[in-house]
């Protein structure tokens, strides 16, 4: 695991300083960092926590992103907050503030310099770190802006709860629907300390049956008259491959099943934007790769 001696580094910790937090032996973090030995899926959700990333990007071969702000970061392979992204549709005089990671504020700047009037792809994708991944129609919108962290908060700053740098780390939200949705497997593969820290998160921001969907399964909505529409999704495959519709503009329909099997198809020029939630696309990725 080179991003685990990345990230130790990154953070300034000696391998003992991580042993201790982790509870294993200075000889442990070693083997790991030279893929001698893998730790189990516990330990792996500790270190994703400590670091402020997941457990999918510990193990995957994509940049790792970490809420945590590290302006002084130079490792390219380390993604770490920047700032925010804002979007403003028509109809509204509210700006819709997103947390976002240093390469991804630099590409969306970069697409937006480079974008030509001619452009045949309307659809932007942005990875958020509060566990969104919003697709924004370019021609159905007033305004995107990218606010970096150092300066000041704008007069119309306006977050959601978990909207300034996430819950911490992208792994809580994994571990938020596995507390609600398959509490034994929860128990059986979270470290006690981090069982505690879960629980203590969900109290503190009263997250409960009645409204874990808003921050795990629900889908929303913006249309370019700034009404919305929530759609709560339970299959993520199903969501992966709408997702997959919109991002590459197959179809001029957007759709979305729901769990109540109910499917929507939302004309793609009626919507400024769409806001799905990240960590179910992931796993949706990962079931139809597995798959295959």
């Amino acid at each position: 695991m080179e991003k685990l001696k990345n990230l130790r580094k990154l953070y300034n910790y000696k391998q003992k300083d991580l042993a201790a937090l982790l509870g294993v032996k200075p000889k442990d973090i070693s083997d790991w960092e030279l893929n001698k030995s893998q730790p189990e899926l516990k330990i792996l959700r500790d270190i994703a926590v400590i670091f402020g990333t997941s457990v999918y990007d510990l193990l995957s071969n994509n940049l790792v992103t970490t809420t945590s702000w590290q302006p002084w970061n130079t490792d390219k392979r380390i993604d770490s907050f920047w700032g925010h992204i804002g979007i403003l549709l028509y109809n509204s005089n509210v700006i819709k503030w997103y947390p976002v990671t240093s390469a991804t504020a630099n590409r969306v700047e970069r697409v937006l310099h480079d974008d030509q009037p001619d452009t045949q792809s309307k659809i932007l994708a942005v990875k958020t770190l509060n566990n969104r991944l919003l697709f924004i129609n370019k021609s159905k919108i007033k305004k995107i802006s990218l606010l970096d962290d150092a300066s000041d908060v704008p007069k119309d700053w306006e977050l959601p709860w978990d909207g300034y740098q996430g819950l911490g780390a992208e792994e809580y939200y994994n571990l938020i629907e596995e507390y609600f949705f398959n509490y034994e497997l929860f128990c059986e593969n979270t470290s006690e300390k981090l069982q505690i820290i879960i629980d203590e998160l969900i109290k503190k921001n009263r997250i409960t049956d009645d409204n874990v969907l808003e921050l795990i399964n629900d889908v929303y909505i913006y249309f370019h008259d700034n009404t919305t529409e929530t759609i709560s999704i339970e299959d993520a495959s199903a969501l992966f491959n709408s997702i997959m519709d919109i991002e590459f503009e197959i179809s001029r329909f957007i759709h979305f099943e729901d769990l109540n099997g109910e499917i929507h198809f939302i004309p793609r020029e009626s919507v400024g934007l769409i806001d799905t939630p990240l960590y179910l696309y992931k796993t949706g990725f990962h079931e139809l790769s597995n798959n295959e």
